[in-house]
């Protein structure tokens, strides 16, 4: 993210930043409340404009806020997918929104987190799995290259999430990946994985 006003020319964004913070330059601002209510935040979500997704994801994770009714984690999955397949394809160099790389990363804390969290769903685990292969194959060599680096080397370091994606060894496409990506933890590559939600 980059340290300019998020909210510069659009008018939209800067009667959200300003509904939620005291001084809405950036995210230092003092904020008003620490409750979202779901349905603002499902406005945001179904925002076309890159800007307001990252600022929506940003506050999913930003423990000053919870989310009123609290959002599934199924709708939160969702919703992740769309915004981290807009940022590793835009790549993206905004106050909010994530470029390829920073999407990247927090793909893997996100996968850690829900990867650790018992009351999620297990067949999420699977989706973003499928969500992640079908990214690999559907992008260029530039962006497979930030999937695997930014994501899948240090996604399988644990050797629970290795074998939970070694399905992928029976690809031709996938294959590649995986093998590229087993390199990091082959050769003493350490990574800090799944922060909950809220402490990254």
């Amino acid at each position: 993210m980059s340290d300019r006003d998020p909210s510069a020319g659009n008018e939209k964004f800067k009667k959200i930043i300003t509904g939620l913070f005291e001084t809405p330059e950036y995210s230092a601002g003092k904020p008003k409340t620490d409750v979202i209510a779901l349905d603002d935040l499902r406005e945001w979500m179904m925002s076309g404009d890159i800007e307001i997704l990252g600022f929506a994801y940003a506050r999913m994770c930003d423990k000053r806020f919870r989310i009123e009714p609290s959002i599934s984690h199924e709708e939160y999955v969702e919703f992740v997918k769309h915004y981290f397949a807009r940022c590793f394809r835009e790549n993206p160099d905004g106050a909010w929104s994530d470029s390829r790389w920073t999407a990247g990363w927090n793909f893997v804390n996100l996968f850690g987190s829900l990867w650790r969290d018992s009351r999620c769903p297990r067949r999420l685990l699977h989706d973003l799995k499928e969500w992640l292969a079908h990214l690999y194959r559907d992008s260029d060599e530039e962006i497979r290259i930030c999937i695997v680096q930014a994501s899948l080397e240090h996604l399988i370091e644990p050797r629970p999430i290795r074998n939970f994606f070694s399905d992928w060894q029976k690809d031709p496409v996938l294959r590649l990946a995986y093998d590229e990506a087993c390199l990091w933890p082959d050769g003493d590559g350490r990574t800090p994985l799944g922060k909950p939600r809220g402490e990254y």
